[in-house]
């Protein structure tokens, strides 16, 4: 619909995102919202789709983004329409939006600013005002207020920074006009929004100054120095600090003149008298008492450690590590330690317990003090209150205190300065928490805890960074002894299990249930692990309702200190149905790309709330685990956790056939499976290999996480994409997979996809040698294929067919379907399959004792998978031709073959029917009479099955080699390869 003849659109992005016409006002929210900003700041350029997508979801991209794109596209299309316009235009490679200045207001307020700017350059400030005045009046609200995309967050912040140089751009202004009182109003209400903003508090400063509130000017620096400093571990800027000491002076040079003066950046700079003689920064507090009339300093031998928890079991390395601190003969500097944990590890009893086998090695004294880091009533004890409780208990009357930090920080160093003292910091909530209380004497250890880990303790101070893990399952039940008594834990093993395994082994956990044990010392324990079995009520069982003895409590305090967003992917997190996440699954579920999902992880890390156990992997406690689902229940809303939960599914699907691509790039019916092209994810197949092994648990989770959210084709997608790797070591979670894999497509309904599914659970079957269940479903297959005219389907399903008739040991039964899966596929045009065909006939005419036409077959394949480069199928024919070659006893040919063979497979990292070649080779050897070598490839066979879990196999090579140590003259017997029909 055109806009001509009629009054044009307006479009609002400085609040919530909205659209205007005659005929009403629309608010657009969500991911149509973001899609109508992105346009709309892009406005009269072309955005790409891609570009759209990225911005949009940010990486990983859902599935189809440019079909989602042109949805959400149509979509907006229709609402615009709605409302009575439609400005938005199809133009390659995207969508463009064409307005004139007028329609969109951020076009409007830039332009009224720079009005505004102009005016003050040329002196006129009346009208500066007022053009700043008329910008200002075009926000309605937070911008983009309810839009959801990748991009918000940074788009947000930027324009609220253009409204904020505004703010204070008009704010200089007025006070050069004299206009005070209206710039304390105005700046007031920006630094209660942004408390850290420098700028603003300076010109409030000035303001306040010039008002005559000069102690209020005061206050104001005082309270942003306090929190620059308790959350950023800085000074204030050094402009803000010379006019704090201007003021502080009632340096003249900032009282206004007769006339009106714009203030610039030399109103902050100090004048020569306030130079002349400068206080101590920390002066506005309280004077230093007069030097005529000193206080005597009297040095008291403090021993301030509280009594340690009366109940400790192990921690050994970390004692260890600690002992480490005070016997370092080559140390001239202090000792600091610093242990960190999740909340309830048990990092105060270690410290104390410590502390107090060692007060021998401190006679100088050991001072101790909570800082309450993570209290979330009070919040941490302010550095000037603790070195005010180190000075006092160091002697120095209350008057003698200097009233500045920095000059208490060098009393309290002077005071300890050479003597042999403990210092215990416990509950730190940062480095800048700690910092100003470290002594600066070598003679000195100190000993910090902290949920948090400390890093920066480490770069500066060469601090030893302790993090405490949880106790293991023997620690855990001997201090569930030291607690109960061992004849009451030992008259009930089955429920001290449980307790032992659900405790986590938290030390606070523990003792919350023996504190519930010992309040009903007749009930028996079973009731305790009846309530800790069940995750629904196991935070509950943990339950005091004293905040520092509750466990819900002590990972609510470290909850509470995390910033917005990670917090929310903590919370998100709790979500995934498994405890080990990797970095691309965790970006997933917050939908976020990596970088930004690595840094927050990093600060949960910081924080203690999941453990790197490896690079790019983490996992989380499963109490905390537990509480962060909690969180999420009850902080985010249910269509975000849907939402995470299926990026999640889409993510596994995704990168799960990405990495089948590369261990099967040959794969029959892929691109019908995964029509998408999937992310390069990984370099390698190597690679992808090791990241199967990596989620081979979780993919399953996350299988029957897809079947509760009602995805059915990525239930069905997962396990195709992880047969590949299933096949080869995981039979068991194969025939899993499969069986849900066909729950799935009989919901679907789909005939292709049920032909399929039953084909795939068949072949499944046949591996896992019960190949009766396996024919069944392979003839439904067949079927099925036959009914769809699929001639793919009847060639691959002979083909399996072929396979399950061998592993039921009747290869005159396999070689009718093998043989019409050779004639299929020669009419279907395929060469490599048809190479796979004849490599399954001549593996039949083997084991029927017809070696000439078994040689041919093969030789016909071997020379396909050469020609075309399929090593996988190379590799398995000449299996099958050494096979061939050892019971015709042509023993050479055959190590022949077994080593190309072998060589192939671990150039594919193919250990697994490496193993198995081994095997042969091993036969083949101690055939032609060379026990040593058959002993070597049978010990690196043997290694291998013990690698890969395969009991039977390698207690089969076990017998071989115990054979030919008992009579090196036995015979081995040959042993066959797996079917070709399997490869």
């Amino acid at each position: 619909m055109s806009s001509e003849g009629r009054t044009r659109a307006a479009f609002r992005v400085l609040g919530p995102v909205e659209l205007q016409t005659a005929t009403g006002r629309v608010v657009l929210t969500g991911k149509q919202g973001a899609l109508l900003t992105i346009l709309l700041l892009s406005a009269n350029r072309v955005v790409s789709v891609q570009r759209l997508a990225e911005s949009l979801w940010g990486e990983p991209l859902p599935s189809s983004p440019s079909s989602r794109v042109r949805m959400l596209i149509s979509d907006l299309r229709k609402t615009c329409v709605a409302a009575g316009d439609d400005l938005i235009r199809t133009q390659r490679p995207g969508y463009v939006v064409r307005l004139v200045p007028d329609q969109l207001d951020l076009a409007r307020y830039l332009d009224r600013v720079a009005q505004a700017r102009k005016a003050a350059a040329g002196g006129d400030l009346e009208t500066a005002v007022s053009c700043y005045d008329e910008a200002l009046r075009l926000w309605h609200g937070a911008p983009l207020l309810g839009v959801d995309g990748s991009f918000v967050q940074a788009e947000a912040a930027r324009l609220e920074e253009l409204r904020l140089e505004a703010v204070e751009e008009r704010s200089s202004a007025m006070l050069a006009m004299g206009r005070y009182a209206e710039a304390v109003t105005g700046l007031t209400a920006v630094i209660a929004d942004h408390p850290l903003r420098e700028a603003a508090h300076g010109q409030l400063m000035l303001a306040l100054h010039r008002s005559g509130r000069r102690a209020d000017a005061l206050a104001v620096y005082r309270r942003l120095r306090e929190r620059i400093i308790g959350e950023l571990g800085l000074e204030p800027e050094r402009e803000l600090q010379r006019l704090h000491q201007r003021i502080l002076t009632s340096d003249t040079a900032l009282e206004p003149s007769d006339t009106a003066l714009e203030l610039s950046d030399t109103a902050l700079e100090p004048s020569e008298t306030a130079l002349e003689d400068t206080a101590p920064e920390t002066s506005d507090i309280s004077p230093e008492p007069p030097r005529h009339q000193p206080h005597p300093v009297v040095s008291p031998v403090p021993r301030q450690l509280p009594a340690p928890p009366p109940h400790f079991v192990g921690r050994e390395r970390e004692r260890a590590e600690l002992d480490r601190l005070t016997r370092d003969p080559t140390k001239n500097s202090m000792a600091v330690a610093a242990i960190s944990g999740t909340g309830g590890m048990g990092k105060t009893s270690l410290a104390l317990h410590w502390a107090h086998d060692n007060v021998g090695l401190f006679p100088d004294g050991q001072l101790y003090v909570n800082l309450h880091g993570f209290d979330p009533s009070n919040g941490p004890l302010p550095v000037h209150v603790v070195l005010r409780h180190f000075l006092g208990s160091l002697g120095v009357p209350a008057a003698a205190i200097p009233a500045g930090e920095q000059a208490q920080a060098g009393l309290y160093r002077s005071l300890v300065a050479g003597r042999r003292l403990l210092v215990v910091l416990d509950n730190a909530r940062d480095v800048a928490q700690v910092e100003p209380l470290l002594p600066g004497s070598p003679a000195c250890v100190v000993v910090v805890t902290s949920r948090n880990h400390l890093p920066g303790l480490n770069a500066t101070r060469g601090a030893s960074l302790i993090g405490l893990n949880a106790l293991t399952r023997a620690e855990t039940r001997h201090l569930l002894g030291r607690h109960l008594g061992e004849s009451r834990i030992g008259a009930d093993p089955d429920s001290v299990a449980v307790l032992v395994e659900h405790s986590g082994g938290l030390p606070l956990a523990i003792s919350v249930l023996t504190a519930r044990a010992a309040m009903h010392p007749h009930f028996p324990l079973s009731v305790l692990a009846e309530e800790l079995s069940s995750p629904a009520t196991r935070l509950d069982a943990l339950h005091t309702g004293d905040l520092n003895t509750d466990l819900r409590a002590a990972f609510t305090a470290s909850y509470e200190a995390l910033d917005a967003a990670t917090a929310r992917l903590f919370a998100l997190l709790g979500l995934a149905p498994w405890p080990d996440i990797g970095l691309r699954s965790a970006a997933a579920v917050a939908g976020l790309p990596t970088s930004r999902t690595r840094v927050l992880l990093h600060d949960l890390e910081a924080a203690n709330l999941i453990h790197q156990h490896r690079p790019g992997r983490y996992r989380t406690h499963d109490l905390v685990r537990l509480y962060a689902a909690e969180r999420a229940r009850s902080d985010r809303p249910d269509h975000e956790r849907t939402e995470a939960l299926t990026r999640l599914v889409d993510s596994y699907v995704h990168t799960a056939c990405a990495g089948d691509r590369l261990l099967y790039p040959n794969r029959p019916f892929a691109s019908r499976i995964s029509p998408e092209h999937s992310p390069d994810a990984f370099g390698d197949a190597a690679a992808a290999w090791a990241w199967f092994e990596d989620e081979q648990s979780s993919l399953i989770a996350v299988q029957q996480l897809a079947v509760r959210l009602g995805m059915d084709a990525a239930v069905w997608r997962l396990a195709w994409a992880m047969d590949t790797y299933h096949k080869r070591c995981q039979h068991e979670m194969r025939i899993e997979s499969w069986q849900t894999a066909l729950a799935a497509v009989e919901r679907l309904g789909v005939s292709s996809t049920r032909a399929f599914a039953h084909w795939y659970l068949g072949y499944t079957y046949a591996q896992a040698h019960r190949a009766d269940d396996g024919l069944e479903h392979l003839m439904l297959a067949f079927k099925l294929f036959e009914q769809e005219d699929d001639l793919a389907g009847q060639a691959h399903t002979s083909h399996t067919l072929g396979f399950a008739w061998l592993a039921r040991g009747e290869p005159e039964h396999a070689l009718p379907h093998v043989e019409n899966a050779l004639r299929l596929q020669r009419e279907l045009r395929d060469p490599l399959w048809e190479a796979n065909a004849l490599s399954a006939v001549g593996w039949c005419h083997a084991k029927l004792g017809h070696y000439p036409q078994a040689r041919s077959s093969c030789e016909q394949a071997l020379e396909l998978f050469q020609k075309y480069e399929d090593l996988n199928g190379e590799s398995a024919t000449l299996d099958s031709l050494g096979y061939i070659a050892h019971w015709a006893g042509q023993h050479d040919q055959a190590l022949g073959y077994y080593g190309r063979c072998l060589e192939l497979r671990d150039r594919l990292g193919n250990a697994y029917q490496g193993a198995d070649t081994l095997v042969r080779i091993g036969d083949v050897q101690h055939e032609t009479g060379r026990p040593t070598a058959a002993r070597d490839a049978w010990q690196r066979a043997l290694d291998l099955y013990h690698k890969q879990h395969r009991a039977a196999e390698a207690e089969s090579v076990q017998e071989k080699i115990r054979r030919l140590a008992e009579r090196p003259s036995a015979a081995a017997g040959p042993s066959g390869p797996a079917a070709p029909a399997d490869r």
